[in-house]
């Protein structure tokens, strides 16, 4: 039964049950922390761990997350509210599992969440403190695209000796961002390491030593040329914002009180990863009390050659002598068969490498690990994707199995396979962005927008989906441009073709017709606005013609992130033509980040496929671990030999042992923990590119007889052909929506499908960046309110026009709003809006829970009004409107829902300040308003989990909003509604 509001003139309505009042949920008290089990003696004596550091080791299954959770929510019960503690840990995925876990038992966080991954934090340090160190109020973390430019730049403006060859001047990129990188995370500035260079130059004889030890100062000179930039630029990298955070934290007396003086209680997840830099920053924070729960397991660290397991655990116990110590010994997760397995594996290290350990199995013996050998790469993979088959028509949930790689580049024959045998699947992460089908259509559209003459990107223009010419048909053009010596577009717009029919004909003209256009529009215009017009001429390349949403979904996001790097070039280069566009974009092809794909949250069930890497964290009750071969799991040499950072300048000493190969055993311990139920590990003799008979990975020497079975996979002659399932059931997941998705689905729900949940790229507008700018401007200015600062119009102008210079967008054909943007900040400074408020707090971020979608947002600022009732602030910058209208107004509702759960208050207040005018609207929301507002917000995020569910979303067509639909090109109502109205 379709949802309300869904179809035009659909006089049918859902059953839904009546969602709870707004009072009902504010006074609604929380809900226990159910478990399956309680928690065994080791779990519980951390869990009730109160005062004092404390170091929990904890195996592969030991219920770790679980402790972390437990001990937030029993601090909470305790009297220490949430905004006392912080969790730290290092993925969203981890940090976001943790929130959902904890806001089960405690409700919804008001404010910054306090379970959240150390770049987040450090981040909201630097954006909410950084002024006391001279940065923008426009800092961003540059993306990994913008990262390489600037040592791309640094390197032209020095060209070092030792790194710089004008014939391949990437070559050392990477290698250079991973050793500067490097630095930071161990706390080496760039006159550190260009001394110690300097100084061993002074003593050095030996001509090789010297040359090594001349790259090493170049490369420190790079080092502090890059960090100038980066400063320069508004700019900061992950690192960056590490060092800063911890520095202000340690440094201003102010922020110290501020952030560490109001945590009482700090937890760390994954501690065996952490590196120095990170280390130095929780040692800060809990510097003048010491309560730190850690959580580790030194044979899970895999992130790092330089042993840094043992050596974090050896630092947490010099720096905390005193501490507590806990072991959890039992493996809740895997049968006894995958535990004893695991430990084979890891027991294979050096005594000196490891804390010894031995989990005990709490789930009984289980199926026997398996090890598959197979002739040759395609048997393996065939065999693999034939037992996914099977196990998925006996009934095995597509997501309950996990295929996992040493490298991306393994993915690709498994994906055929699962496509020749009918499996849907979902890869997660990955390279070869570059080599995705849409980047590379994308790219022919761009370069026959250049220059219409180039025929090989022409032929690939004319098979995407908007022109559609045949196979036969493009054959024809291809012999005619050969037997005429033409290219293809004059062949095309001249006379007849023989052997092309007349719907060939008419679609190839169609496609030259709208390159032309858009090779008129690329001399004048700059790329991004040539992009978006390709878009829409293509109609997104087709995206909607693919048959699975994790196709379309996959597709959007890849040119999304293709949009990102037009930007950031944009934002790089004073020639924005598309010929400069696309040599950049050749460049960064040969960078390993900006080459990764866009990631994407599953929509669907399927076999996941993922790196080693990205499993952690993660289990399955069936796990394949593919190509287990010696030369894919037994070490990797570094980058490269001279560009590593010298071990003197490394706070802790080297390992023992071989650090590479010892990383890559509890990599592969860590991918062989993550089965539940039946672990599997196949290797082949042969593969593509193989330079004689492969071996088997050495780490399987102690399982193979002892603790596992040895399979023969059965050779396959061709290639498995069933019945395609096309795609996965839809994956069950609850909805986390933002504010304005709310209002864009309440609008048009097909707008909010190509939006949100296909994420396809539209025209960042200049409004949009202008507000953005704003609110920047405004944030950093209410934080030194709330500071205590005095903030006048001459502050404010000139965080505005250091905002302006850092800033990224179209400010280039908008000059005039610099000196507008300055002329309304003075303006609003000066108004008793600003002048007379109580700041509270700025840009803090709210969460609203209803029954079917967490709504998330984030409130500009709130004030204290008369009697201390909150009042919201909302900053606008375009035309003001009535309190009628706004008491309307799916965002003011929402804003005023959430805000009198966060003050558990029946009235509030939500103020909307327009700052091109210098008006104030102003809505009081007493408990009738909130009750109807929250019953309506409820309602509207039903009909979006009720639309995912089913992937229905259909159009709400008016020709007002579809003539100014970004989305109009490609959806069929829009193109009539711009028809109508041409």
């Amino acid at each position: 039964m379709p949802p309300i509001g869904l179809r035009a003139g659909a006089a049918t309505r859902i059953c839904r049950p009546a969602p709870p009042s707004c009072t009902q949920m504010i006074s609604a008290s929380p809900t226990p922390l159910e478990t399956d089990v309680t928690a065994d003696a080791e779990q519980q004596r951390a869990i009730d761990h109160l005062e004092g550091p404390c170091l929990v080791l904890a195996g592969p299954g030991s219920g770790k997350t679980r402790v972390i959770v437990e001990r937030f929510i029993a601090l909470t019960r305790r009297g220490f509210p949430p905004e006392q503690q912080l969790v730290l840990t290092y993925t969203n995925k981890a940090a976001a599992e943790m929130r959902e876990r904890a806001e089960a038992a405690h409700g919804p966080f008001a404010g910054e969440p306090p379970l959240t991954t150390y770049h987040a934090f450090a981040y909201r340090v630097v954006r909410d403190w950084g002024w006391l160190a001279g940065t923008s109020p426009a800092v961003r973390i540059a993306d990994a695209a913008e990262r390489w430019l600037h040592v791309a730049a640094v390197l032209e403006e020095l060209r070092p000796h030792t790194l710089w060859n004008p014939l391949r001047p990437h070559d050392l990129m990477d290698p250079l961002l991973a050793v500067i990188g490097y630095a930071k995370q161990e706390l080496v500035p760039p006159e550190a390491y260009a001394s110690w260079a300097v100084q061993h130059l002074e003593t050095c004889a030996d001509p090789a030593e010297r040359m090594l030890l001349e790259r090493h100062r170049e490369v420190a000179d790079v080092y502090r040329r890059l960090d100038e930039r980066y400063r320069r630029h508004g700019v900061f990298d992950h690192d960056d914002c590490i060092l800063y955070a911890e520095r202000l934290i340690r440094e201003q007396p102010a922020v110290r009180s501020a952030v560490a003086g109001r945590i009482r209680y700090v937890m760390v997840d994954e501690y065996q990863d952490t590196n120095f830099s990170q280390a130095r920053l929780v040692e800060t924070l809990v510097a003048d009390h010491g309560n730190v729960l850690v959580v580790a397991d030194d044979d899970q660290s895999i992130y790092k050659f330089r042993g840094a397991s043992r050596a974090n655990l050896e630092r947490f116990s010099r720096t905390y002598p005193n501490h507590v110590a806990i072991r959890l010994t039992h493996n809740y997760r895997s049968t006894e068969q995958i535990v004893d397995a695991a430990h084979a594996i890891i027991g294979g290290a050096g005594p000196a490498t490891r804390i010894d350990k031995q989990l005990v199995a709490d789930r009984g013996a289980g199926a026997v690990v398996e090890v598959w050998e197979a002739d040759d790469g395609r048997d393996e993979v065939r065999a693999v994707a034939t037992r996914c088959r099977e196990l998925l028509d006996e009934g095995t949930p597509p997501n309950d199995i996990a295929w996992l790689f040493r490298q991306h580049v393994d993915m690709q024959p498994a994906m055929h396979a699962l496509r020749d045998a009918g499996v849907p699947y979902q890869v997660s992460g990955g390279r070869g962005f570059f080599q995705e089908r849409e980047i590379k259509d994308a790219f022919a559209l761009l370069a026959a927008a250049e220059d219409p003459g180039d025929s090989l990107a022409l032929l690939r223009c004319l098979t995407l989906p908007a022109w559609g010419v045949t196979n036969t048909g493009r054959l024809a053009l291809v012999r005619a441009t050969r037997d005429h010596d033409v290219d293809l577009a004059t062949l095309i717009a001249g006379a007849r073709i023989d052997d092309l029919d007349d719907i060939d004909t008419a679609a190839a003209r169609r496609c030259v017709d709208d390159v032309v256009d858009l090779h008129a529009l690329a001399q004048r215009d700059d790329v991004r606005d040539v992009f978006f017009a390709a878009m829409e001429r293509s109609r997104y390349l087709g995206v909607l013609d693919e048959q699975s949403g994790a196709a379309r979904m996959q597709v959007g996001a890849n040119l999304n992130k293709l949009a990102d790097l037009l930007e950031t070039f944009a934002d790089w280069s004073d020639d924005r033509h598309v010929s400069k566009a696309l040599a950049y974009l050749q460049v960064l092809r040969d960078s390993r980040e900006a080459g990764e794909l866009a990631s994407i949250e599953p929509i669907e069930d399927g076999i996941v496929l993922l790196t080693a890497h990205g499993a952690k964290g993660l289990e399955w009750p069936t796990v394949f671990i593919a190509r287990c071969t010696a030369h894919r799991w037994r070490g990797r040499p570094p980058l490269s030999f001279d560009l590593q950072l010298p071990d003197e300048l490394v706070p802790e000493a080297p390992p023992e042992g071989d650090a590479a190969i010892d990383e890559e055993r509890r990599l592969f311990y860590v991918a062989a923990t993550r089965a539940r139920d039946r672990l599997v590990c196949t290797w082949a003799h042969r593969y593509p590119g193989s330079i004689g008979e492969e071996e088997r990975t050495p780490f399987l020497e102690t399982v193979v007889g002892a603790a596992a079975r040895g399979v023969d996979v059965p050779a396959t002659g061709a290639p498995m052909m069933r019945p395609a399932r096309a795609s996965g059931a839809p994956a069950p997941q609850r909805l986390s929506i933002a504010v304005s998705d709310l209002r864009t689905f309440k609008e048009c729900p097909r707008r909010y499908e190509y939006q949100r949940r296909w994420q396809l790229p539209v025209r960042a507008g200049v409004r949009s960046w202008y507000g953005s700018l704003m609110h920047q401007v405004l944030h950093q200015a209410g934080t030194q309110r709330v500071a205590g600062v005095t903030v006048d119009g001459d502050v404010v102008a000139a965080q505005w026009h250091s905002a302006w210079d850092a800033s990224r967008g179209p400010k280039g054909r908008h000059r005039d709003l610099r000196a507008h943007g300055e002329e309304q900040l003075r303006r609003y400074i000066a108004s008793p809006a600003w002048s007379e408020a109580v700041i509270e707090s700025v840009e803090e971020p709210v969460g609203l829970d209803l029954d079917a979608a967490h709504v998330r947002g984030r409130f500009d600022r709130v004030d204290r009004g008369a009697g201390g009732a909150p009042t919201v602030v909302d900053y606008k910058t375009g035309n003001p409107h009535d309190e009628p209208s706004l008491r309307r107004d799916l965002q003011l509702r929402a804003y005023a829902v959430a805000a009198a759960q966060r003050a558990r208050a029946d009235d509030v207040a939500v103020e909307f300040h327009y700052l091109h005018t210098g008006d104030v609207t102003r809505v009081v929301a007493d408990r009738k308003f909130l009750n109807t507002a929250y019953r309506h917000l409820a309602l509207t995020a039903q009909d979006i989990a009720i639309a995912t569910r089913e992937g229905v979303f259909p159009p709400k067509p008016s020709r007002w909003q579809c003539t100014h639909c970004d989305y109009r090109t490609i959806c069929d109502e829009g193109i009539a509604a711009a028809r109508e109205s041409a």
